[in-house]
């Protein structure tokens, strides 16, 4: 691995996900911070994946059970959320990277798979008429240490200079205006090998991206937002970051001697 600047924000890359250092020391992504946040949408989400395929697919589970036993075909089927959340998370990226140029008015070209999101994002643009200030930019906050990457900073119209949260998945959750919270409270963005001050905004708002449709939804991204993404972020390094609950169990006792 490349050696990593001691000053500044830093982006390191790995195979498949990435981490921030502030001034050579590791930063907690804002998404991460919210790793502790209880996601019981996502827990139904997955029994529901799981429940319509074995109903949709029966006669392939059951002949995977027949001829390959038990053990396989509950891998199979346990492996069903992971596999769509994956390629759920590949689609939103592309999205995102769509929108991106999009807006840029740069040429795209688009798969059939994804041109209905395109087109939700094309309704937007013409809805509301957008102007990009910047897309991807990488912002920190050296006071609690975290920094991430926001999707887009747009002036609007009607609605002034706005912080703007890409989502395309199914549904747009609570813990996502503490995510455009902690966006919007950083205190620079890496500009080139520089920094800068943070932008300010007027406004946050998520772009729930849908096959040829969209919703632009307010996001409380204030003082009391940002509090509670600190919350989130402390109970995160308090608790959750490598997995530190466990060191609060002990070995098992061995039963006492009884006595002859």
């Amino acid at each position: 691995m490349p050696k990593v600047p001691s000053k500044g924000i830093q982006v390191v890359e790995y195979a498949n996900y990435h981490r921030y250092k502030i001034d050579g020391k590791w930063a907690v992504g804002v998404t991460t911070a919210l790793n502790g946040i209880p996601k019981d949408g996502l827990k139904y989400w997955a029994a529901r994946e799981v429940a319509r395929y074995a109903l949709e697919n029966i006669r392939q589970v059951g002949w995977l059970l027949d001829s390959a036993g038990f053990g396989p075909a509950m891998k199979m089927l346990s492996d069903i959320p992971n596999q769509k959340r994956d390629w759920a998370a590949t689609r939103g990226t592309e999205v995102h990277d769509l929108a991106e140029r999009y807006i840029r008015d740069e040429e795209i070209e688009v798969s059939d798979e994804l041109m209905p999101y395109v087109q939700g994002y094309a309704n937007y643009i013409s809805d509301y008429n957008p102007v990009s200030v910047h897309e991807e930019l990488v912002v920190a906050n050296r006071t609690h240490m975290y920094a991430g990457r926001l999707d887009s900073i747009q002036d609007i119209p009607s609605l002034g200079r706005c912080l703007i949260d890409y989502k395309s998945g199914a549904g747009v959750y609570g813990e996502h205006a503490l995510q455009c919270a902690g966006y919007r409270f950083a205190e620079t963005f890496k500009d080139g090998d520089d920094e800068q001050p943070m932008i300010a905004v007027e406004a946050a708002y998520i772009l729930h991206i849908q096959p040829g449709t969209y919703d632009l939804i307010p996001a409380q991204a204030d003082d009391e937002a940002f509090r509670k993404f600190l919350v989130a972020l402390e109970n995160y390094r308090e608790n959750v970051q490598s997995d530190k609950l466990k060191n609060l169990l002990g070995l098992p006792l061995e039963p006492p001697e009884v006595a002859a």
